[in-house]
């Protein structure tokens, strides 16, 4: 039963229905990901890593795995250039690569405490069928589905192979002397709505994915930062509304902070993470508890996800960067 559920998320990901992108309830934590016009956008260091992966209902025997890296570089405060690779892997069954280049130009003084920034992405999505974790009706053999019978099924051409691009604006308030520091992003992602269809029995175009980002930065007392923020997505008839608080607490003024928060993501998942930032680096877990229809085979197990993100200095020398940064 576990078996033939992933089976019909996945292939219903593949199949008449448009294929969605992989997500990560620690979206803030991929942000060339995000939106191609936060690529580079970050003060006091000369480039970002970043590091994601993802694991979601492996209660279900197994799992939809997804992995992302990031890597981008930011020159005087104008302009900022990386790279990206990213996979979802759905049980097995069905892979979508991603892999790309990005950039963006901030069209406010460099010198100004705020950043407003155009960006793009041009990529390519690689996206296959392993036609050997199907099984089919004339598999069903007393009760049980057997593989090792004929199926009957031949299969051609189970990969696509897709160039895509993707825009973005974003919105920094970078003030130090202020209480309040307001973001905001708009992106826009497969905007060339490549033909995705798999099987090229008919053609099938990749919707666009629209993104909005929001929140503030609120520096309560001075260890004490507070950041409320949220995220809405929408791909052809799906959408996505997912919003929380997070809260970092510097500890005696060392380069040790705390983090940590919770969000809801609509009619899907309550999510809690906790993390740590040292120097440079801010190391993240969260745990999603299922709270859709799916927990009745999941036992409300809804996904795990780790990210770090890492700022560093060409030069070698260590400058320790502002939590805004973050």
């Amino acid at each position: 039963m576990k078996q033939s559920l992933l089976t019909i998320l996945a292939v219903t990901s593949a199949g008449a229905i448009s294929a969605q992108d992989g997500q990560l309830s620690q979206y803030d934590a991929a942000p060339v990901l995000l939106n191609p016009a936060l690529t580079g956008m970050y003060e006091n260091a000369d480039f970002r890593m970043s590091s994601n992966v993802r694991s979601q209902w492996s209660s279900l025997s197994s799992n939809f795995l997804t992995t992302a890296f990031a890597y981008d570089v930011s020159m005087e405060r104008r302009y900022g250039f990386g790279s990206y690779l990213s996979n979802y892997n759905m049980a097995g069954i069905m892979n979508t690569f991603q892999a790309g280049v990005t950039g963006a130009y901030n069209v406010m003084d460099n010198k100004a405490d705020q950043t407003l920034s155009v960006g793009v992405n041009l990529g390519l999505i690689y996206k296959k069928i392993n036609d050997h974790q199907l099984v089919w009706d004339a598999q069903y053999d007393d009760g049980n589905f057997n593989t090792d019978l004929p199926s009957g099924e031949f299969l051609q051409k189970g990969r696509r192979l897709m160039p895509e691009v993707s825009l973005g604006i974003a919105y920094r308030g970078t003030d130090p002397q202020k209480m309040i520091n307001p973001f905001g992003n708009f992106a826009l992602f497969h905007v060339t709505t490549p033909d995705e269809s798999i099987f090229r029995m008919e053609e099938s175009d990749l919707h666009i994915r629209y993104v909005v980002n929001g929140g503030v930065r609120i520096q309560v007392i001075e260890p004490l930062t507070l950041i409320p923020q949220g995220v809405y997505m929408r791909q052809g008839n799906d959408q996505l509304i997912h919003a929380g608080m997070m809260a970092e607490f510097n500890i005696g003024g060392s380069m040790y902070s705390v983090v940590g928060g919770g969000s809801y993501r609509w009619n899907d998942a309550i999510v809690a993470q906790v993390g740590l930032k040292h120097k440079n680096a801010m190391y993240r877990f969260s745990y999603d508890v299922n709270t859709s229809p799916l927990r009745s085979y999941t036992n409300r197990n809804g996904a795990y996800e780790f990210s770090i993100v890492y700022y560093g200095t060409h030069s070698g020398r260590e400058r320790r960067v502002k939590s805004g940064s973050f």
